[in-house]
């Protein structure tokens, strides 16, 4: 098994009946001015079929709720955006 890290998800796209993540990391950097620069880079690609992207959300949504009931997670209020009836609001780290 190989293991990987990545910082975020950068974007996702659907090709067919198939689902393209990618995955980056982000570098912090000295630029010619002295001033840090962050730069986010694509550093791997998960390709997987719809129907298995789409079951990986029920894993997704049991780990989420489990991390806001041990407070890792904070829920923040909904916004006024139109979201899919089930959907449960963005988190963020406590």
């Amino acid at each position: 098994m190989n293991t990987s890290f990545a910082d975020t998800i950068l974007n996702i796209n659907v090709t067919g009946m198939l689902v393209r993540i990618d995955f980056g990391t982000v570098v912090k950097s000295i630029n010619s001015q002295g001033q840090e620069e962050t730069k986010t880079t694509i550093t791997q690609q998960l390709v997987m079929p719809m129907e298995g992207f789409a079951q990986s959300f029920t894993l997704l949504d049991r780990l989420v709720n489990q991390l806001v009931a041990q407070g890792v997670l904070k829920k923040e209020p909904q916004n006024t955006t139109p979201v899919p009836p089930n959907h449960q609001g963005p988190v963020t780290l406590q």
